[in-house]
């Protein structure tokens, strides 16, 4: 005997967040600007494309914190 269920499957949604992303140099730090990504490594992949930051150490230096979540 099979069972099926009476509710539709639904596929899993995708919280989106909006995150600052910062570069880690000195006292204070420096805003690079505020993206929307699902993780904090989206974000600041977003952010090297966007801002075009082509130096390696730059690149290195960057994180992200998370915002607030973004409705969808």
């Amino acid at each position: 005997m099979t069972y099926i269920s009476a509710r539709p499957k639904r596929t899993p949604r995708i919280k989106l967040f909006e995150w600052r992303v910062i570069q880690l140099r000195a006292t204070p730090a420096r805003l690079i600007g505020y993206f929307e990504g699902a993780s904090a490594d989206g974000a600041i992949k977003r952010a090297i494309v966007e801002r075009e930051i082509s130096n390696p150490l730059t690149q290195s230096r960057l994180t992200a914190q998370k915002v607030r979540e973004i409705a969808t």
